[in-house]
């Protein structure tokens, strides 16, 4: 069975190995020897378990006896939480047993990955385009929903982008659907000041508000227009009717997500992200302004390694997870940040290069979650930790502290690797 990882790319296992490397390094290096003693240990774990799934043959999880197992065991782990009422800092993420904490909704990633692959990877012209979406949003749903009640806002993102990255590959048609998509975002944001929702200060708002009101004048000419014009062309139902759903779930968003399902804490870092220059920075902000401080006094070259103020002064807030990239950028400064980019990004290059090599539908959809996965986890922690995203609570994948987070990064990057293998034995 090993045999075959002979045929692996190799230059993808050595990256791998050295971002972990560089992980495990980082977080001694605030000071937190039982951490880093313990992501050693996971680290140990994961490689094996990376070069096992290396090894098995990726088609398994095409079986749908397969996909239901693993959804029915990641679905229980997360509704058992709740069942048992296990709470760990204030929400239902984790289940403990003894020192170990394993955080299920980290593995859903997977199973979200694999089961969306397979239920997209035939996407036909003769299908109801709204219909075949629409159920396999429904598949993935009650994952969806219990990920989003434990709370955790930051992996519900993840899993619908990821999702929406399958269902995007899959599609006959992507520029309609970019146009679609774009439309459908871009009705759904104008209707949002007539609402009620003030993301930004009084000035602003009061900009925001006069700029939507041409907006709303023009696209409600369009829609007059579209209507006369419809019995030309069908595509031009399509274009009133997404414009139609993007305003109703424009004012969904307002009533029932933000009113009622979006929490005080979740409502004040979007608020604080888009008023960074006021004085909500020195409140809700904190995270983010501790987290600009450590990588300006990183400087070019850094404090050095252990002589990070910020993180081992305990300034910094979760400098092992959320913000270790802050953490390396203190103490290696621009130089080593650009360092450790590079290699993060020749990392994911490879991932790309197997993704162009890949020909079947359900492989090549399996590489676009994965890539997908780890890409915008990798963007989204970047870029918090320089005010450039809310702060969501996304980890930087093979770096940050937290084994179930290793150990999916670890198993996707063993199917990815299977994949390659696959192909290279026809």
């Amino acid at each position: 069975m090993f045999k075959s990882l002979r045929k692996q790319d190799y230059i993808l296992t050595l990256l791998i190995f050295i971002l972990i490397i560089i992980g495990i390094i980082s977080i001694y290096s605030t000071g937190q020897s039982y951490e880093g003693t313990r992501q050693m240990v996971f680290a140990l774990i994961g490689v094996i378990v990376y070069f096992i799934i290396s090894s098995i043959d990726y088609k398994i999880y095409k079986d749908k006896k397969i996909q239901f197992i693993i959804y029915a065991i990641i679905f229980s782990l997360l509704a058992l939480i709740f069942i048992l009422h296990i709470r760990l800092n204030n929400t239902h993420r984790w289940f403990v047993i003894g020192k170990i904490d394993i955080q299920p909704s980290e593995f859903a990633k997977i199973v979200i990955i694999l089961v969306s692959a397979s239920f997209f990877e035939v996407f036909r012209k003769t299908e109801n385009t709204i219909k075949k979406i629409g159920l396999g949003f429904l598949t993935i749903m009650p994952i969806v929903y219990l990920i989003y009640k434990q709370p955790a806002l930051g992996n519900t993102i993840i899993i619908l982008i990821i999702w929406l990255s399958i269902v995007f590959a899959s599609y006959y048609d992507q520029k309609k659907f970019i146009y679609i998509a774009l439309i459908f975002l871009m009705s759904s944001l104008l209707i949002l000041p007539f609402i009620g929702i003030n993301f930004f200060n009084t000035n602003l708002n009061l900009i925001f508000f006069n700029v939507n009101i041409f907006l709303l004048l023009l696209i409600l000419g369009i829609i007059i227009f579209l209507y006369k014009k419809a019995s030309k062309n069908i595509y031009t139902y399509l274009i009133l009717f997404t414009i139609i759903i993007g305003i109703l779930f424009g004012s969904l968003f307002k009533f029932v997500v933000w009113d009622h399902l979006l929490k005080n804490y979740q409502k004040n870092r979007l608020i604080g992200f888009l008023n960074q220059s006021s004085k909500l920075n020195s409140t809700i902000n904190f995270q983010t302004e501790q987290s600009k401080i450590a990588i300006g006094s990183g400087g070019v070259w850094g404090k050095g390694y252990l002589e990070g103020t910020q993180s081992r002064l305990n300034f910094l807030p979760e400098d092992t997870t959320d913000f270790i990239f802050a953490t390396i950028f203190e103490e290696f400064g621009l130089i080593g940040a650009i360092i450790f980019l590079t290699i993060y990004l020749l990392f994911l290059y490879r991932i790309i290069s197997i993704l162009g090599q890949t020909k079947g539908r359900y492989e090549t959809l399996v590489v676009v979650g994965i890539l997908t996965m780890i890409m915008i986890q990798f963007i989204i922690n970047v870029g918090m930790n320089i005010g450039l995203v809310p702060v969501t609570g996304i980890t930087l994948p093979l770096i940050s502290y937290g084994g179930s987070s290793l150990l999916t990064i670890l198993v996707s990057l063993g199917i990815i690797q299977n994949i390659h293998i696959q192909r290279k034995n026809y």
